[in-house]
C-alpha cells in the first residue's frame, strides 16, 4: 500500500494547487485562532473551490462545540474533522452521529500509557493521529516536535492511524521505515515560515514518504 500524505495546515490557493501538482491526499484546513495557519470560513472557502476532489478535506479544531463545527462543515463540506482537544469518546462518537462526518481524534504520545488511552476511541473514529505531546503553554498539533517511535513497536490499535509529529523530507522515510506508518502528516515540516508552505519541500515530502525500502 503506498503511503497517503495529508498536508496540514493550509492557508493559500496556491497551496491547493501545489498539492494537487504533488499528489497528495489529504488538505487540512486550520481553525483555531491562535494557529499562524488559522482560516476564516471566507478565506477556507476561497481555497477550498481551488481543491481537486480527489483530495480529502479535514477541518482542524480544538475542543469545538457545535456552532464552530456547523461554521466549518458550512464553509469547506469537510470529508473528516480533526479534534485536536481533550474531547471524550462520548464527544466523538456524538459529533460522528450528528454531522455525519469523519472523525480524525489526533493525540499527543509521550509514553506507552497514552496509546493504550489511544485504543478507547476505536469505537468512535475513523482515524487515529498521533502527534507530539504539546508543551502546557504550547499550540495543538504542527509544533515541529517528534516523540520516540519506538514506542509504536507494539502498538495495536484497531484503527488506521496517522504518524505526525516533526516530520520533515529529510525524516519522512525513516519514519514509515522505522514505525510501518501508512498514513503520515506534516504541516511545519514543510515551510519555508510559520503558516507558508514551500512547493518544494511539499513534493519532496510526499517522494519521501513513499519512496521504496
Amino acid at each position: 500500500m503506498s503511503v497517503k500524505v495529508k498536508i496540514c495546515g493550509i492557508t493559500k490557493i496556491e497551496d491547493a494547487h501545489f498539492l494537487e501538482e504533488a499528489a497528495a491526499d489529504f488538505a487540512g484546513f486550520v481553525f483555531h485562532p491562535n494557529s499562524s495557519r488559522h482560516l476564516s470560513y471566507e478565506q477556507a472557502g476561497l481555497i477550498e473551490k481551488e481543491l481537486h476532489p480527489s483530495i480529502k478535506k479535514v477541518a482542524l479544531a480544538v475542543d469545538p462545540d457545535d456552532h464552530l463545527i456547523e461554521n466549518m462543515i458550512e464553509a469547506i463540506a469537510p470529508d473528516y474533522i480533526q479534534l485536536h482537544g481533550s474531547e471524550s469518546p462520548e464527544r466523538c462518537s456524538m459529533l460522528k452521529q450528528r454531522f455525519n462526518c469523519g472523525i480524525i481524534k489526533a493525540l499527543g504520545i509521550g509514553s506507552a500509557a497514552h496509546l493504550e488511552a489511544a485504543k478507547t476511541f476505536d469505537s468512535c473514529a475513523d482515524f487515529i493521529l498521533l502527534d507530539a505531546l504539546p508543551r502546557p503553554d504550547g499550540p495543538q498539533g504542527g509544533t515541529g516536535h517528534r516523540f520516540d517511535w519506538s514506542l509504536l513497536t507494539d502498538y495495536d490499535g484497531s484503527l488506521p492511524w496517522f504518524l505526525a509529529g516533526g516530520l520533515t523530507p529529510d525524516n519522512v522515510h525513516e519514519a514509515v521505515q522505522a514505525t510501518g506508518a501508512t498514513y503520515v502528516d506534516v504541516s511545519s515540516g514543510v515551510e519555508r515560515q510559520a503558516g507558508e508552505k514551500d512547493r518544494e519541500k511539499i513534493s519532496r515530502f510526499i517522494q519521501a514518504a513513499r519512496l521504496e525500502k
